[in-house]
């Protein structure tokens, strides 16, 4: 087996290339790492300011859905209230209407309620 001048330069001349080929591709491997490292830092900042936008925004949530429940408590408070006092109103119509059968009333549940407790 022979080696002509040809072939040993041609084999050293693809080492040669092999080896700037290999050069290239670890730069390019290099700065794929950096822009990489660089992407992940920018994706940990937004992942941050996500996180304290999103907190910001359960808070106003939170707050929002707590004054509509302290509205809506206001306004079933009112309404019992006016209930309340319209039923007043309608019992002392009753009592002023009918007195003795107010009376009676008011003893035949002073009476059970007496009944209830000695037990």
């Amino acid at each position: 087996m022979g080696f002509s001048q040809e072939s040993v330069m041609s084999k050293h001349s693809d080492k040669g290339s092999a080896s700037a080929e290999s050069k290239e591709a670890l730069r390019e491997l290099k700065d794929d790492f950096a822009q990489l490292r660089e992407d992940i830092s920018t994706l940990r900042k937004d992942f941050a300011s996500l996180g304290a936008t999103g907190a910001s925004d359960l808070k106003s949530a939170v707050k929002s859905g707590l004054s509509k429940a302290e509205d809506k408590a206001s306004d079933i408070a009112e309404y019992a209230s006016s209930e309340l006092y319209e039923i007043q109103k309608q019992a002392q119509r009753a009592v002023r209407k009918n007195p003795l059968s107010a009376v009676a009333a008011a003893l035949a549940v002073g009476y059970f309620l007496s009944g209830i407790t000695r037990r």
